[in-house]
């Protein structure tokens, strides 16, 4: 009886990890190539535009089941249609929101309140900063920073 204690103790602790070890993986696979998508489409769009472009969270919010990107997010007209963005994936669980602004403006006032490590600057050029909200955790990456910080730190 000791010993199925034992394991049911173990059990209890090893499985919500697993999980959500699980969750996060899953996660950061789908946020990794959206981030690389979405600014090598910024890229292109300051080259044609001279500035970046600021986007609505799209889609519009997380989802366990996953958003078809294409229904939701490239619409006639739509920032992201606007970018020319191919999402790597068509069902995408996290929402994606990119906030820019010129040289003259200080990013950290803009930053969401859970993104921390990050300096003043003093920035040379325009800049943009890109959140990705997903079901169990948040994600962020900036054009001065390429390093991608997430929420819980793992």
């Amino acid at each position: 009886m000791i010993v199925v204690a034992i394991i049911a103790v173990l059990a209890a602790i090893a499985i919500p990890a697993f999980t959500g070890e699980s969750k996060r993986g899953k996660a950061k696979s789908e946020v990794q190539p959206m981030f690389a998508e979405l600014a090598s489409r910024e890229e292109s769009y300051k080259g044609e535009n001279s500035t970046y472009l600021t986007t609505a969270a799209c889609p519009p919010s997380a989802s366990t089941t996953g958003t078809d990107s294409f229904a939701a997010c490239l619409t006639t007209g739509s920032d992201w249609s606007n970018l020319r963005v191919q999402p790597p994936e068509k069902t995408l669980s996290c929402s994606y929101t990119i906030t820019s602004g010129a040289s003259t403006v200080d990013p950290i006032a803009l930053l969401p309140s859970w993104v921390t490590g990050v300096t003043a600057l003093q920035l040379a050029t325009s800049w943009y900063f890109i959140e990705a909200v997903c079901p169990y955790n948040k994600y962020f990456t900036a054009s001065w920073d390429a390093k991608i910080r997430s929420e819980d730190g793992k």
